[in-house]
């Protein structure tokens, strides 16, 4: 079978900015490119949401999107998706190879603070398909403090009946799979440990390379969220791995020692659910659940977890059929009109989808140089012979023709026409096809180099077919 492996992390920053260099987030202990994780998720609560702070994210990567970007484009990762609501902050990587077969992409985003009105609280998510299986990142920030219990389940029941996505109003639940990662807030009973100095002796009698909810058994059976699923009142169907780390909150900012101000407590967690454990077609296997010791930048550690799923056959895993494939683009000549052509199949072009213009090397979907619509007219492969003339005087920056051929696979070739303006720059860059209706990558091109004309071009030459 064909597996994906997903690598999650979650930290509430306490609204610092990355002074330190990330890789510490990275828990990968020079691995080999090929044992890499596909993907990365990663979820901060109480980023600095001030409002000078909102306007300048909306228009770049904040500074924690930026730190992260910064790491990742290393091990030639790509973001595909940002999603923020005041303090937190959802990033989703892949690797690069996985970018064409991104579909149904969709987000969403539930208020919980100050009755449902403001956005400390709630969540943002992130929904997709890959491979056949469809894939919810949910990274939360619940109800403080520890008389809150009940606020932090009504937290969970609001976002799992708000949320929705796309046309088709999947719900979080109505994924293959769920991840479900966050600073969740829960806390400790207070029926056995009556203080923070009472918990922390506990912890502090057990060496430190071995602390985790088994040898700190005492403690771990006190868990809110433990009980709150054991008892179905919230995270019904999702399954925790033991957390192999102690609490994981609250520290004194800098420093390796707790804060007796508040009772420590396991407060950052990362959940996984299935849409059917019994079908083994749909298979989660979680690998490690850990905290990162070495960033001490807040109150908090930074929890992370990697899974394994299984996706679909080893056959359909290395086979799958992409609606557009663009030909290889040999030559791209600046200040003219350039001509490419696709392959397209089992899919009708609409006149929102786009072709964005990337870097080679690009590491974000949201880095496209330029970008074109396909515009409202078309030349179809019917019409008369004078269609030459027609598509030549088309006022667009992309031109569309349907050609005559058909391929044996049953695929129908189309050929785009694009402005000079389109490519602005010598370099070597990619074209990616973008589906208005269902928010999917449907093909990307080979990179290709665009360069000067070395001689002057005889303008009065009439493009033909």
């Amino acid at each position: 079978m064909g597996d994906l492996t997903f690598y999650t992390v979650t930290y509430n920053v306490a609204t610092r900015s990355p002074r330190q260099p990330l890789e510490d987030l990275l828990q990968w202990n020079g691995r080999t490119e090929h044992q890499l994780p596909d993907f990365c998720l990663f979820g901060l609560q109480e980023i600095k949401a001030q409002p000078q702070n909102l306007i300048l994210d909306s228009l770049f990567d904040d500074p924690w999107t930026a730190a992260l970007r910064d790491v990742l484009s290393g091990y030639s990762y790509v973001k595909i998706r940002t999603v923020k609501m005041v303090g937190l902050l959802l990033n989703v990587f892949c690797k690069r190879k996985h970018v064409p077969l991104l579909k149904e992409m969709e987000t969403s985003e539930t208020r919980t603070g100050l009755l449902g009105l403001w956005g400390n609280k709630g969540a943002v998510s992130f929904s997709f398909k890959i491979y056949g299986a469809t894939i919810c990142c949910v990274n939360c920030h619940f109800a403080a403090h520890e008389e809150y219990l009940k606020h932090r389940i009504k937290d969970y029941h609001t976002i799992i009946e708000s949320q929705n996505f796309g046309l088709s109003k999947k719900t979080i639940l109505n994924h293959d799979y769920v991840f479900w990662f966050g600073d969740l807030n829960f806390r400790l009973d207070n029926k056995k440990f009556k203080s923070a100095k009472e918990i922390v002796s506990q912890v502090n009698n057990i060496n430190s390379s071995i602390r985790n909810a088994t040898t700190l058994a005492e403690i771990w059976t006190q868990d809110e969220l433990s009980s709150v699923m054991q008892k179905s009142k919230a995270f019904k169907g999702f399954f925790e791995y033991l957390p192999m780390f102690p609490p994981t909150y609250r520290y004194i900012f800098d420093s390796s020692s707790y804060d007796l101000k508040r009772r420590p407590a396991w407060t950052d967690r990362i959940l996984y659910k299935t849409i059917d454990p019994s079908n083994e077609k749909c298979l989660l296997e979680v690998l490690s659940y850990k905290y990162i010791e070495s960033i001490q930048l807040s109150d908090h550690r930074p929890v992370y977890s990697e899974a394994s799923v299984q996706i679909c056959s080893e056959e359909n895993f290395n086979n799958v059929d992409q609606p557009v494939i663009f030909q290889p683009i040999n030559t791209w000549q600046l200040e003219t009109e350039n001509e490419i052509n696709l392959q397209i199949k089992n899919y009708i072009p609409w006149v929102n989808d786009w072709i964005g213009v990337f870097k080679e090397k690009y590491t974000s979907l949201d880095d496209y140089l330029s970008y074109v619509y396909l515009p409202l007219e078309t030349i179809e492969r019917e019409e008369s012979n004078d269609e030459n003339i027609q598509f030549d005087n088309m006022a667009s920056l992309c031109r569309v023709k349907f050609l005559p051929e058909e391929c044996s696979d049953g695929s129908k070739r189309v050929c785009l026409k694009f402005s000079e303006t389109l490519v602005l720059n010598p370099g070597s860059y990619r074209l990616i096809y973008f589906s208005s209706i269902n928010n999917s990558v449907l093909g990307v091109s080979n990179p290709f180099i665009a360069t000067k004309q070395t001689r002057e071009l005889n303008t009065s030459h009439e493009f033909g077919w």
